[in-house]
């Protein structure tokens, strides 16, 4: 099973980039903490971000990755001269879109955060917003390298990336926030989406993977693009979940919006660790297979790869919820932002938190969909996923008055929505009997395991000391009790490892 292994690669990369993320979000707390400037600035940044995240994370992968396999059967010229035409249009799209939204940017401020207006700070948002927008461009460059990589098995140069981003806004907070204040976060963003791209670069050119720019349309760009936008909206649930909160929280006390933010980042851990990975690796193998017409090993991959969401995500959730509130202490408690802070940052974070297992089981899902190039169900199943979430918005944010709260438990709803409409549609084989019995052992195993959590909180007060000692604690015990179950991943894990080693 490849893509396990693709997915461990991916993981391990991304941890990376992510640990540097949280010292990137500590810095910025520190130095700027979570009053209207950052707020601000987090709204500026969700456009191209939330685009990014639609681009980078599955949706451009998704649309290409299948029509790219297809092509290399024909010839590896063929495949090139089709991604070089793609490319060419992809990156047309992208500045038409740049220069639109930085024309419009007042227009798209009022739309995303219609409560800026009465508190003032739409101007900063707008400078800002101008300033970072053309990000897009370069990330888009970024993603369609990644693609390119991931189909010869690279996953794990195109995953530590984003690792430069973030060291960029590290260095532009510390370094550039005397002379520019919050607008050196703009240009950090910029400076880390060149560097990004040029990462990539040597990689690229080590697989002699060719690509010219041309105005020649490949007779499959045609279906890309028609499979692209679709794509966009499918992996975009959760970011278009955010964005209503935005839009909610711009009504809230100030700083709503940061708390949503640093709470958000904090989930996206294990979802960006492994989910994403998950989906990518497994997106390649679903389409090989499902290229060659092999169903028996594309059902195999698909059902151990809803297993291996479950295994990782719902101790993730436990872990995160136990944890939450000393983790949110260490990172960000410190400089201008303070306990109250980390309280309601908490809030924010367990209401994410209870969606984790739907956003990761949705990427099997979607991987094979895509594969099979079925757009239209994960589309039909976002849409539905958004409509919840909207919904669960409106009456926990503003009915029950369950402030940030309310707005991150209605994103996760409409996770767990999104998940339960790719289930009824999915057409091939699920192995319930097996999945089951998953769920049932790493729910008892995570359950111990916050057990185990909350006694270290007792007899240790230290909060460093807490969160160093149970993690690593933790998960050796989760591991443990799964292997005494027996557990189907722990059984894969371990003769991989055994593969590897020789042992």
């Amino acid at each position: 099973m490849k893509f396990i292994s693709n997915t461990v690669f991916f993981s391990l990369a991304t941890l990376i980039s992510r640990v540097l993320g949280y010292i990137r979000d500590a810095t910025i707390a520190y130095i700027f903490g979570a009053n209207v400037l950052t707020d601000a600035f987090f709204v500026a940044w969700r456009l191209p971000n939330t685009l990014r995240q639609l681009i980078g994370e599955g949706s451009f992968n998704a649309a290409f990755i299948p029509i790219f396999t297809e092509e290399r059967k024909k010839s590896e010229k063929n495949a090139l001269e089709y991604a070089s035409s793609l490319f060419s249009y992809y990156t047309i799209v992208l500045s038409v879109i740049t220069f639109f939204v930085v024309v419009f940017a007042p227009e798209f401020v009022k739309i995303i955060a219609p409560g800026f207006v009465a508190k003032g700070n739409l101007e900063e948002t707008v400078k800002l917003v101008r300033i970072v927008f053309p990000y897009l461009v370069l990330v888009g460059w970024f993603s369609f390298l990644m693609a390119l990589l991931n189909i010869k098995d690279r996953f794990f140069i195109p995953a530590v990336s984003p690792a430069l981003l973030n060291l960029s806004f590290i260095f532009s907070a510390v370094i550039l926030s005397n002379y520019y204040g919050i607008y050196s976060l703009a240009y950090g963003a910029l400076i880390g989406g060149v560097l990004q791209v040029l990462l990539q670069i040597p990689l690229i050119i080590k697989e002699k993977i060719i690509i010219k720019p041309t105005l020649k349309i490949h007779s499959a760009v045609k279906e890309t693009l028609k499979r692209l936008m679709p794509a966009f909206a499918s992996f975009g649930v959760s970011q278009f979940s955010f964005v209503i909160d935005t839009v909610i929280a711009s009504f809230l006390i100030g700083g709503a919006i940061s708390y949503l933010y640093y709470g958000n980042r904090i989930f996206q851990l294990p979802l960006g660790l492994f989910a994403i990975g998950l989906g990518n690796a497994l997106l390649v193998s679903l389409s090989k297979y499902y290229a060659e017409k092999d169903m028996k090993n594309f059902n195999k991959d698909f059902n151990v790869g809803i297993q291996l969401a479950l295994f990782i995500s719902i101790p993730a959730t436990v872990g995160t919820i136990v944890l939450g509130k000393e983790i949110i202490d260490i990172l960000f408690v410190r400089g201008a932002f303070n306990y109250q802070d980390a309280e309601i940052t908490f809030y924010a974070l367990i209401g994410y938190s209870i969606g984790l297992t739907g956003y990761a089981l949705t990427r099997p899902f979607k991987s094979s969909f895509f594969a099979i190039g079925d757009m239209k169900t994960p589309l039909n199943s976002t849409i539905f996923g958004i409509v919840v979430s909207i919904f669960f918005a409106v009456l926990l944010g503003f009915v029950f008055q369950w402030g940030v709260f309310g707005l991150a438990l209605a994103s996760s709803i409409g996770g767990f929505a999104n998940t339960g409409y790719l289930y009824f549609k999915y057409p091939f084989e699920i192995q319930k009997r097996e999945i089951v019995k998953t769920f049932f052992k790493v729910s008892f195993s995570s359950i111990l395991m916050g057990c185990f959590i909350f006694l270290i909180k007792i007899f240790i007060k230290n909060e460093y000391l807490v969160v160093l000692i149970s993690i690593p604690s933790a998960i050796v015990l989760y591991f443990i009790l799964n292997g005494l179950m027996k557990e189907k991943v722990v059984v894969i894990f371990s003769n991989m490892i055994k593969r590897k080693f020789r042992l």
